[in-house]
């Protein structure tokens, strides 16, 4: 393993000379499962010379990220792996190498690239993943995804199906210790590992005598939670993934302990998560927490919604907690920036709340529009950049913390998405004629009824918008009736109660 992954860095000042190149690349997370993955797989192909005559590991992170990835960094040494003998994203440029028809690429552990990455998708050969499948089936992509506990099971079980005879304590080892820390150990708790995950982990040790599971999980736990020198946004880089929908870039950022410990150590967190989505230009975060007693198996997790965009926060929060597989989420704190939950559903790992994401975000109601789960029809969309007050508040919406439909809302938008368009006329007498036919249905969903004696939901009956708007209604329906019509209208009113009597 070490001789191929030298030779490999030692091909990449020549690799515009050959005719193809097959690339192996990792998730952007590039948690030890991926990089095991990307480095294994690798190995694996190029013994086999099955796409290329070259097939080069990519780790997909920048070099200068490395350091992050604490648990790789442990791993790969004990096997005398040094970051001299890696190759990072920025040590090759595949957009290059697919414009002169050279790229061959094989995806491990996600099978869907990133929309930065979208353009090199016709390169795609093959794809290896235990993630939910999003990328469309085709007859060019030889494709294995099944939802096992780790990717490095899938490696493993395709090495022992062809060329078992490559396996050594090293490569064997690096697959031992994805697998023991993607299950959580085999966690009867978390419930992550499968039977395949358990079978292979059985036939991997064969190759590792008196190796200790036990030993080896609390080895990588170590050293993924030796964070104590890392900053705030390191850390969210650490196990960072990226969903971008629809012109919503959101940041899924995992961490080894709980987010209760990121709230509590950082009373400034709400600042601090404006710093890094504000640098990376993403309109949200997501952080997902986790705690293993390693003595009792209890397992917990928790999460923190984030964003300025007082919608966007909105929405995922409501989805997410009526959304399937069920989180079971308890609402801990909330402000009007970001909600905190404890996750009761334990179970439920990234892998599964990142499709629930990408499923709200790809909603219609969910899109730039803010305004479309409420039926309004308009085609402006809002500018999501948010501008900093100049009062040097936190958030543009600091402060009370209106409802969606409330008239705050729509003026910010109008204001932010239309800030030089000229307002059409505003004809009075059509707005009051017409208000019968739209008052009680311009905020109600298509085949919702209205029992009599219900309002308008928007504004409660005694509000001063409801009371000023009905006097001005009640005075342009007199100035426009005659005299037989108002003393009718009056009488129904029992306007005449006293005098009658």
């Amino acid at each position: 393993m070490e001789n191929f992954l030298k030779q490999s860095k030692a091909n990449l000042p020549q690799i515009q000379s050959y005719d193809s190149v097959c690339v192996i690349l990792g998730n952007e997370s590039c948690d030890l499962d991926s990089a095991v993955c990307a480095l294994v797989f690798a190995f694996f192909l190029e013994h086999e010379k099955k796409f290329s005559s070259v097939h080069l590991p990519v780790l997909n992170i920048a070099k200068e990220d490395y350091c992050l990835k604490t648990e790789v960094v442990y791993f790969l040494k004990r096997f005398n792996i040094s970051s001299d003998h890696l190759i990072f994203r920025d040590d090759v440029c595949l957009n290059s190498l697919k414009e002169s028809g050279k790229l061959k690429l094989v995806l491990v552990d996600h099978n869907v690239l990133s929309n930065a990455d979208s353009s090199l998708d016709s390169s795609v050969v093959q794809i290896v993943d235990h993630h939910k499948q999003e990328h469309p089936f085709s007859e060019m992509v030889d494709m294995l995804i099944e939802p096992v506990g780790s990717c490095s099971t899938l490696v493993a079980s395709l090495i022992f199906e062809s060329a078992p005879e490559i396996l050594d304590v090293v490569s064997a080892s690096l697959l031992l210790g994805a697998i023991v820390v993607d299950v959580a150990n085999f966690s009867r708790t978390a419930k992550r590992a499968t039977a395949k995950d358990e079978q292979i982990f059985r036939k991997l040790s064969q190759y590792v005598p008196n190796i200790s599971k036990d030993i080896l999980y609390k080895e990588l736990q170590c050293a993924k939670e030796d964070v104590g020198d890392l900053k705030f946004e390191q850390l969210c880089q650490k196990d960072k993934k990226i969903l971008e929908v629809g012109g919503i870039k959101l940041a899924i950022c995992g961490f080894p302990f709980l987010c209760s410990t990121l709230l509590a150590k950082y009373p400034d967190i709400t600042t601090k998560l404006q710093d890094f989505c504000n640098n990376s230009g993403y309109q949200g975060a997501v952080l997902m927490g986790i705690s293993i007693n390693h003595e009792t198996d209890e397992v917990k997790r928790d999460l923190v919604i984030y964003s300025r965009l007082a919608w966007l926060k909105t929405r995922i929060c409501r989805d997410l907690e009526k959304g399937e597989p069920n989180l079971d989420l308890h609402a801990i704190k909330s402000n009007a920036e970001y909600v905190y939950y404890n996750q009761g559903n334990i179970t439920a790992t990234r892998k599964a709340v990142l499709p629930m994401l990408k499923v709200i975000l790809s909603k219609p109601e969910s899109s730039n529009n803010i305004f479309s789960h409420r039926g309004d029809r308009r085609a402006s969309v809002p500018n999501l950049q948010d501008e900093s007050p100049e009062d040097g508040s936190s958030a543009s919406n600091s402060g009370i913390d209106t409802p969606t439909n409330s008239c705050v809302d729509g003026e910010e938008e109008d204001r932010r998405s239309s800030p030089v368009a000229k307002l059409s006329e505003f004809n009075t007498g059509a707005v009051f004629a017409n208000i019968e036919s739209t008052k009680y249905v311009l905020f109600r969903r298509p085949g919702d009824d209205l029992h009599a004696g219900e309002r308008d939901p928007l504004t409660p009956e005694n509000s001063f918008a409801e009371s000023h708007f009905d006097q001005s209604y009640k005075k342009f329906v007199l100035n426009h009736m005659d005299s037989d019509a108002i003393e009718k209208k009056l009488r129904q009113e029992n306007f005449f109660r006293e005098a009658d009597e």
